[in-house]
């Protein structure tokens, strides 16, 4: 009886300490997502509707590599449509630099966020439209 009793502990403590791994390997896993990701922060629309930026946060990791950063952020350019991907900045410090320029006319044609993003090259909204007042391109 005393045997049994104790094989009994030994395999139970064989799977407890399992469980304890495996909820310890799912704690680290789920830290390590949730450090990874970025934190949405808002969205601005072009003036005709055509692009969307969008804002986030820069993730808990990424806060950690850019110490030196009061707001780390960095933003993703979409045309609105099509739902594509036209851009995505580096991780740059948003503190007091955050304008928004629309420059989406030619000769220009581009996308600037404070002092540091500018996304080049981006096609106009619209040919035949007249042309943006100076507070439809800088909001």
């Amino acid at each position: 009886m005393i045997s049994k009793t104790s094989s009994i502990k030994k395999l139970l403590q064989k799977y407890l300490r399992w469980i304890f791994f495996l909820v310890i390997f799912i704690c680290l896993a789920f830290a390590i997502r949730e450090g990874m990701t970025p934190e949405f922060d808002g969205v601005s629309i072009s003036p005709r509707k055509v692009y969307r930026l969008e804002y986030y946060k820069a993730s808990p990791l990424q806060k950690l590599w850019h110490h030196n950063m009061k707001m780390p952020s960095f933003v993703r350019l979409y045309r609105i449509e099509t739902e594509t991907l036209l851009g995505e900045s580096e991780v740059v410090d948003m503190w007091l630099n955050g304008e928004l320029y629309w420059y989406l006319e030619p000769p220009l044609n581009r996308v600037r966020v404070g002092n540091d993003i500018v996304f080049k090259n981006i096609p106009p909204e619209c040919t035949d439209c007249p042309p943006l007042t100076d507070r439809e391109m800088m909001p």
